[in-house]
């Protein structure tokens, strides 16, 4: 039974993960297509980090605006290698977060606010800084 529960939670896991590495992938595109005007466009959710670019080790602040309230939201980092790392955020009565991050490398970092709809996960912002 351990095994079974293990498998499952380990799927999701794996499940949740492409789904960021989806996400992060259709975002880059759409960034660099000037036909969509340099980004993804929400009218409500914004995502924004200040200092862009900041040298690495530097501190920056991720800001997200617009996110659901009440509500779970995750956030994902994909580092230059690609690999991926979520923690939840738990939920905010407002609509925003800000959080000071650091790139311990060089390269682009992405940063993607999402949250659960029921068995899919929803992304809400995205927003990358070019740590050099």
């Amino acid at each position: 039974m351990k095994r079974i529960v293990l498998a499952v939670v380990t799927a999701s896991i794996l499940t949740v993960s492409a789904a960021v590495s989806a996400a992060v992938s259709a975002a880059a595109s759409a960034q660099a297509d000037p036909h969509n005007g340099g980004g993804l466009h929400k009218s409500d959710q914004v995502c924004s980090i200040s200092p862009s670019p900041a040298a690495v080790g530097e501190t920056y602040v991720v800001s997200a605006t617009g996110l659901p309230m009440l509500s779970a939201i995750n956030l994902w980092v994909t580092d230059p290698n690609g690999n991926t790392t979520g923690s939840p955020l738990g939920s905010t009565p407002d609509g925003n977060f800000a959080l000071n991050e650091s790139s311990s490398s060089a390269g682009t970092w992405t940063y993607v606010f999402s949250g659960p709809t029921k068995n899919n996960m929803q992304i809400y912002a995205t927003c990358s800084v070019v740590a050099s």
